[in-house]
């Protein structure tokens, strides 16, 4: 697939995209897993990035546990009700924004294009990093999970986001980092660059092209 001849906006994943947070996200998964008894590693915790919550019991499985996605649940909570563990990862004092990715939206945006942020995570965990890191006036979208029926890697999100801009798919592009947001960002029909600059890297073979930095994003 070449590159779109005319393009209007430029759609973003959030976690490993516009911000670090994947590390972390593991690193506090394990944590969680272990109140449970669950003795996963960080390896095994970064297997579920860009995966769903439904990934959670399975590696459990791996341990000969059985837990439920309600159980996770309710032991984090617990351990935020104690103060061991932040309501969110975005509020973690280790999260940091990409690398460029201020300049590279900001770029875009005096080129003329539009810009979005498309996640699976849920409204207040995003507003929440979108405040802390002052980028919500960054977007011209912003589609969360909540929002959608069906989350990547089926393609509603994009193409709730394309709804939203008045623009088709030919006229975009996806920036993501997992197979789970590739998947759907192909299946949407854009042009998807599979971003390689976060620290956890994934397989981004079935994007169009593959993004090492922000450095090198140039769509002419």
């Amino acid at each position: 697939m070449a590159r779109p001849e005319k393009i209007d906006c430029v759609l973003f994943d959030c976690d490993g995209v516009i911000v670090d947070s994947e590390p972390i996200a593991a690193e506090r998964n394990v944590k969680v897993y272990h109140m449970l008894g669950v003795p996963v590693t960080y390896e095994d915790a970064l297997t579920l990035c860009g995966k769903s919550a439904d990934s959670i019991p399975p590696l459990a499985a791996k341990y000969g546990k059985t837990i439920t996605l309600g159980q996770f649940t309710s032991a984090m909570d617990a351990a935020c009700d104690r103060g061991e563990l932040s309501r969110t990862i975005y509020l973690e004092p280790d999260m940091r924004v990409m690398p460029g990715v201020r300049e590279l939206i900001a770029r875009l945006r005096s080129a003329g294009l539009r810009t979005g942020l498309v996640s699976s995570t849920v409204s207040p965990h995003v507003l929440c990093m979108l405040d802390r890191f002052g980028l919500a006036s960054s977007f011209d979208v912003i589609i969360t999970g909540d929002m959608v029926d069906h989350h990547k890697p089926d393609p509603e999100p994009y193409l709730t986001a394309m709804r939203y801009l008045d623009t088709t798919p030919e006229r975009c592009v996806v920036v993501e980092d997992s197979p789970t947001g590739i998947a759907a960002g192909v299946a949407s029909g854009a042009y998807v660059l599979g971003f390689c600059g976060s620290i956890v890297k994934q397989d981004v073979s079935a994007a169009n092209e593959p993004l090492e930095s922000y450095a090198d994003f140039d769509l002419a």
